[in-house]
């Protein structure tokens, strides 16, 4: 049996097509996977709506994607847009447009139940009786879920992201409300640590720390930073053999990360490959 998840994030849209495993603790093997840099929100959050050429590259994915999912004869899938498809004008149409041509039908989800899927994809990595704050920055919303003893207590979402980060479109109001958040849920817990879920995290934590289990402490990410933001472009993607569309994010990642850190007094931050397109495969998982 195979399972397709669609991540339209407001960076990249991405495409996880996995078949199902026999082994209870890894249930999926990855068959596919591809990833767009289209950047929906440098248009959703400057300008309100998608742009004509930027709708276009968007069809083209989809349409792509359709047909790899009919090329591995996936069983079941669920394709989920995030942030800059919310707050877009013309999202839901863009919604409808694909389904009505490609027949590819598309959630818009909100913060609450992106942040609920996420947390599906690392509950694998949680010690019982721990305490967490796992974080996952995405390019135009920054999701989080307080987990004490083991438990999750609350998913929230905030407008903070890297890409917002570049175009300068993020609110004062924002950053107070993620402040609030992480100083009055995290404030008693003296042994907490974060589970980033975010690409460019993990790609950060693997520079800093290859390893099959990434994780580094807030120094080594502090220490990162302050080299990472001196560097132009060029010598971002040359030093760490980045993408374009992550080198430009690397720094505001690594920034909002620290706040966090910072806000809850967390030392240590593990940085699993996990995020909303594997949390979406076990949804589709618990569905059968």
């Amino acid at each position: 049996m195979k399972f397709a998840a669609i991540d339209i994030g407001s960076n990249a849209v991405r495409l996880q097509i996995a078949r199902l495993n026999d082994n209870p603790l890894e249930p999926f093997k990855k068959v596919e996977f591809v990833r767009i840099p289209i950047r929906l929100g440098d248009d959703a959050f400057n300008q309100g709506k998608i742009s004509k050429d930027k709708r276009n590259i968007f069809y083209k994915a989809m349409q792509s994607f359709q047909l790899l999912m009919e090329l591995y004869e996936v069983d079941h899938y669920m394709a989920c847009a995030t942030s800059a498809m919310r707050e877009a004008k013309n999202g839901e149409k863009m919604v409808q447009k694909v389904l009505d041509r490609i027949g590819l039908k598309i959630q818009v989800i909100d913060g609450k139940r992106e942040s609920e899927l996420i947390l599906k994809s690392i509950k694998q990595y949680l010690i019982p009786g721990k305490n967490y704050l796992t974080i996952d920055v995405g390019g135009g919303s920054t999701e989080m879920t307080v987990i004490k003893d083991g438990k999750p207590q609350n998913s929230v979402s905030f407008d903070v992201g890297t890409v917002r980060l570049l175009d300068n479109a993020v609110k004062k109001k924002s950053w107070d409300e993620i402040e609030l958040y992480v100083k009055s849920h995290v404030k008693d817990f003296d042994d907490a640590e974060a589970i980033a879920t975010s690409g460019t995290i993990n790609k950060i934590a693997m520079i800093i720390n290859p390893s099959t289990d990434p994780h580094i402490t807030s120094e080594q990410l502090n220490n990162f930073y302050k080299d990472v933001k001196k560097m132009s472009m060029v010598e971002r993607i040359e030093k760490y053999k980045l993408n374009p569309d992550r080198a430009d994010v690397i720094a505001p990642s690594a920034s909002i990360y620290l706040k966090i850190l910072g806000w809850g007094n967390i030392h240590k931050l593990h940085a699993p490959s996990a995020g909303l397109k594997d949390g979406i495969l076990y949804e589709l998982l618990e569905r059968i």
